[in-house]
């Protein structure tokens, strides 16, 4: 598996226990008030499903998509794109608890360009199959 396979998995690991962790206080803040939990909502979602299932699947996308030769070709858009989907991540997760709404237009813009960035690398690699009709 290549290193950026490695680091997109292992990143979304880490997005999968801090969105679970705040879902666990915001379930608890239901029994015992937790002060400002359900502020923690949206970065919950967000973590979990852009952080942690979207990062998941780039991550093994990039590792199982077909190579020209031993190469995966324009493989620095999918290093931006990674960048940019973390920096959107950090964005939502503290956009949420300080109240900032620009921080939110501009995770989801960041979001926009990431994925971008990454089927910009990933068209190519996906290609009719050699084996058959």
């Amino acid at each position: 598996m290549p290193l950026l396979s490695r680091i997109y998995i292992r990143t979304a690991l880490v997005w999968l226990v801090v969105g679970s962790t705040l879902g666990g206080v915001i379930l608890w803040s239901k029994a015992s008030p937790v002060p400002g939990a359900w502020s923690w909502l949206a970065a919950h979602i967000s973590l979990l499903t852009w952080g942690w299932l979207l990062q998941l699947t780039l991550g093994v996308a990039y590792w199982i998509l077909p190579r020209f030769g031993a190469e995966r070709p324009r493989s620095y858009l999918a290093v931006i794109a990674y960048l940019a989907l973390n920096v959107a991540m950090l964005l939502a997760a503290f956009a949420g608890l300080l109240g900032r709404p620009w921080a939110v237009a501009a995770g989801g813009w960041l979001q926009l360009f990431a994925l971008a960035a990454f089927c910009l690398h990933a068209w190519p690699r996906a290609r009719r199959s050699a084996y058959g009709k």
